[in-house]
C-alpha cells in the first residue's frame, strides 16, 4: 500500500479541500491512503471522517513560520517514510516541497488549483508571480485542476490527461475537479425539505452561491446582482453558503442596500448538495479560478450557471452555463438570472459523468497514476 501525502493548507471548507476528500472517499484505500497535512488554525477538518478511512491528520505551524514549517514537516515526512508527498499550495508549495526533497522523498507533486486577478489582490498577485519558480523547482510531477491553472502556473509546457502516456519532458498532467454525481444530482425531496428548514415557500425563486469570502469570489457584486433582481422578480431570494475574511463586509453591503430579509447566510455546509438542489439559478461571477468545484457541483444538480468570463471555458461542461463580462451591468447579469431560474437541465448528472467529472473514474485513473509513479 502507497501512502500519500496532502499537504493542504488550513482545511476551512474549501474547493481544494473537498476536491481532495471527494478523491479520498471513491479511491481504493487498500492500494492507496491519504495521510493530511494541514495548518495549526483549520476550523473544517473532517476529523471522524478521516480516522475512519484509515488516514492521519498533522497538524503544522503556519507559512509566517516558514523555518519551523520546513522542520517540522521534514521530520514527520522522514519518520514515516512516504513515497509521494502531493502538495495544494500553489504558489506556496516551495517550502513544503523543499522539506520532501530534504526528507527523502522521491516524487513530489506539484498540484496548482487557481490563476490570478483583481486589483484588490495586487501584491498578492505580484507574490504569486515571485514565488512559481521556487514552487516548481523542487517538483518532480506538475498537475492542474485545468488547462488554464496549468498554463498560468507551468507556461508552455506540454499539458496531457491523467494517465495519458506523455513525452520525455516536464508535462502538466490534468486531475479534473470530481464529483460524487449520484450524490449532487437533483433531487426534489432534498428540494423541498431544505426550502422548509430554511423557511422558503415553493413559489419563491431561490439565487445561490457558495464560495470562500474574499475578493477571488467577488461576493460584492453578487450583492449587486441581486439587488436587480429584485426589482426585477420580487419574490426572490438569495442564499449565500461559506465562511472567510470578506464575510461581515458583505453582510454589511446587504444591510445598507436594506434587503436583509431576502438573503439567507448559511455559513459553512456539509449539505451542498441539498442546496444545490433547493436552488433554482447559482452565480458565480468570480475575478479567478482554477476550475471552480462548486460549479461542476451546481451543473450536476442541473442548475443553470451564470459564471464571470474570467473562469475558464473548460469549466463549462453541460448545457446549463452562460459566461458573462464582469464589465457587463448587475442588471443585465439580474436579467440573465431571472430568465435562467425557470430551467432546470435534468441531464446534468448524466453530462457531468460523460465529461469525465464522475469521482468513481477519476478515482481509479488517480491510483493508477499513483502506482505509476
Amino acid at each position: 500500500m502507497i501512502r500519500v501525502a496532502q499537504i493542504l493548507g488550513k482545511m476551512n471548507g474549501g474547493g481544494a479541500e473537498q476536491m481532495v476528500m471527494n478523491y479520498y472517499n471513491a479511491i481504493d484505500r487498500e492500494n492507496i491512503q491519504f495521510d493530511f497535512f494541514i495548518f495549526k488554525g483549520s476550523r473544517h477538518v473532517p476529523v471522524e471522517e478521516i480516522k475512519a478511512m484509515g488516514g492521519r491528520i498533522y497538524v503544522l505551524p503556519t507559512l509566517k513560520r516558514p523555518f519551523r514549517y520546513m522542520k517540522v514537516l521534514k521530520k514527520l515526512l522522514s519518520e514515516s517514510g512516504y513515497d509521494i508527498v502531493h502538495c495544494h499550495l500553489s504558489t506556496l508549495s516551495g517550502l513544503a516541497l523543499r522539506a520532501a526533497q530534504k526528507a527523502g522523498v522521491r516524487v513530489r507533486i506539484l498540484h496548482n488549483h487557481s490563476t490570478s486577478g483583481g486589483m484588490r489582490e495586487l501584491a498578492r498577485n505580484i507574490a504569486k508571480s515571485l514565488l512559481k519558480p521556487f514552487a516548481k523547482r523542487y517538483a518532480t510531477e506538475y498537475l492542474a485542476c485545468s488547462e488554464l491553472a496549468a498554463r498560468w502556473m507551468y507556461g508552455n509546457v506540454p499539458v496531457c490527461e491523467l494517465t495519458e502516456s506523455a513525452p520525455p519532458v516536464k508535462v502538466a498532467r490534468i486531475m479534473r475537479n470530481a464529483v460524487d454525481t449520484d450524490k449532487f444530482r437533483y433531487d426534489v425531496k432534498k428540494r423541498s425539505e431544505l426550502r422548509k428548514e430554511l423557511n422558503i415557500p415553493a413559489s419563491m425563486t431561490v439565487f445561490g452561491h457558495i464560495g470562500r469570502f474574499c475578493p477571488q469570489k467577488n461576493q460584492s457584486f453578487v450583492i449587486d446582482i441581486f439587488k436587480e433582481i429584485l426589482l426585477q422578480h420580487k419574490n426572490s431570494v438569495l442564499i449565500m453558503a461559506g465562511e472567510g475574511g470578506d464575510k461581515e463586509l458583505i453582510q454589511a453591503q446587504v444591510i445598507a442596500a436594506g434587503i436583509s430579509g431576502k438573503v439567507i447566510f448559511t455559513g459553512q455546509r456539509n449539505d451542498a448538495d441539498r442546496l444545490y438542489s433547493a436552488f433554482d439559478c447559482f452565480l458565480l461571477p468570480s475575478n479567478y479560478e482554477g476550475l471552480p468545484v462548486v460549479g461542476v457541483e451546481a451543473q450536476c444538480a442541473g442548475l443553470y450557471c451564470l459564471f464571470s468570463d474570467k473562469i475558464t471555458k473548460e469549466a463549462k461542461i453541460t448545457d446549463s452555463v452562460q459566461y458573462l463580462s464582469l464589465k457587463t451591468s448587475a442588471a443585465d447579469w439580474a436579467c440573465a438570472a431571472v430568465c435562467c431560474s425557470k430551467l432546470r437541465n435534468q441531464n446534468g448528472a448524466a453530462q457531468v459523468s460523460n465529461a469525465g467529472y464522475d469521482i468513481k473514474a477519476a478515482a481509479k485513473d488517480l491510483e493508477k497514476y499513483y502506482l505509476s509513479l
